[in-house]
């Protein structure tokens, strides 16, 4: 694919009022889905907590804003706004792009569950970038989303935990 032909592809980079809702409705599908798999899938808790023991143990609070941030913009960019195109901006490559994106996130104590759930994540992303036309909508919720989970982290029930 020419350079000129991937740049007509690319997500735009621009937000719209109505996107505010979509984000909302983002954060709080991820968020609310997080937090019942978290309750009721053991393998996911665990892999949670290794990975958010490891990231977030000796931040500050004000830290989670940088931690969450970064990864939301970056892998972002790359995912819905640089692989995704790739494909094509359909519902196949966000679920393709979506599958590399969980596969991804294995490792660093993180098992298949934790996976399976970036892949959903994933593929959530890549439909919002679809419907929006825009990257800005998944790097929002995206980081949104990391400073939900990180702060809920930090602040909720550590009574198993020393931070």
């Amino acid at each position: 694919m020419s350079p000129s032909k991937l740049i007509q592809c690319f997500p735009a980079v621009n937000f719209e009022t109505w996107h505010l809702e979509l984000v909302a409705g983002l954060v709080i599908l991820i968020s609310s889905t997080r937090y019942i798999l978290l309750q009721t899938w053991p393998d996911f808790r665990d892999s949670s907590e290794a990975a958010n023991t490891q990231i977030l143990t000796s931040l500050e609070s004000l830290d989670y804003i940088v931690v969450a941030c970064l990864p939301g913009i970056s892998e972002e960019f790359l995912f819905r706004g640089a692989l995704m195109p790739i494909f094509g901006l359909n519902w196949i490559s966000a679920l393709a792009t979506g599958v590399f994106f969980g596969v991804l996130h294995l490792g660093n104590g993180r098992k298949y569950s934790f996976a399976v759930w970036a892949t959903f994540v994933g593929l959530a992303y890549g439909l919002a970038t679809i419907a929006s036309s825009s990257i800005i909508v998944p790097m929002a919720s995206h980081s949104i989303n990391n400073i939900i989970g990180g702060l809920l982290w930090r602040f909720g029930d550590n009574s198993e935990r020393k931070i």
